[in-house]
């Protein structure tokens, strides 16, 4: 029986990704991956002049750039009206606001939709905590991948934590 080169040449080829998968030299090409090339998608430490740098227009507040609340603890939120998680929330994020506004600087993000379905939803649940808009680019490290994403960050501009998703807000402190 003649076997075919092209029988040979997959048979190879599967051996060499087997080989790959599930060997040490997997977690070699692994290390090498992560300690030689960052994500764009990279979380910092702490944040950047340039992760600062978001001029945010005031929905219900005055405009600000982000920069204004460096050497503050920020609670930075991404969300939207069309995310049921994010609506959920929001009861809690208003007794959280009315309770360390002054301790934390908030600064929530409305992102994909019309500003007049954000005004309209602030005014219907008498919502008061800052609502912004961003009218510059977001670092992409920053940039919620999903909704609701919150960003803690300390005085010293340190992420002390990124949650994603929903989360009880009854009992912050950073």
């Amino acid at each position: 029986m003649k076997v075919r080169p092209v029988y040979i040449l997959n048979f190879t080829l599967i051996i060499i990704i087997l080989a790959v998968l599930f060997t040490p030299f997997r977690k070699l090409l692994e290390k090498i991956q992560s300690n030689d090339a960052q994500s764009e998608y990279f979380i910092p430490k702490t944040l950047s002049e340039k992760q600062y740098d978001i001029d945010l227009k005031g929905i219900n507040t005055s405009d600000i750039n982000l920069r204004a609340f460096k050497g503050k603890k920020i609670f930075l939120h991404f969300w939207g009206t069309w995310c049921p998680i994010c609506v959920k929330e929001m009861p809690q994020i208003q007794k959280l606001y009315n309770e360390k506004g002054k301790k934390y600087q908030f600064v929530l993000i409305y992102m994909k939709e019309p500003k007049e379905n954000v005004l309209r939803f602030l005014q219907e649940n008498s919502y008061t905590f800052p609502v912004y808009d961003a009218n510059s680019p977001i670092e992409t490290s920053l940039l919620p991948t999903v909704f609701p994403t919150t960003f803690l960050i300390d005085e010293k501009g340190n992420i002390t934590d990124k949650i994603e998703g929903e989360k009880d807000w009854s009992n912050l402190d950073f």
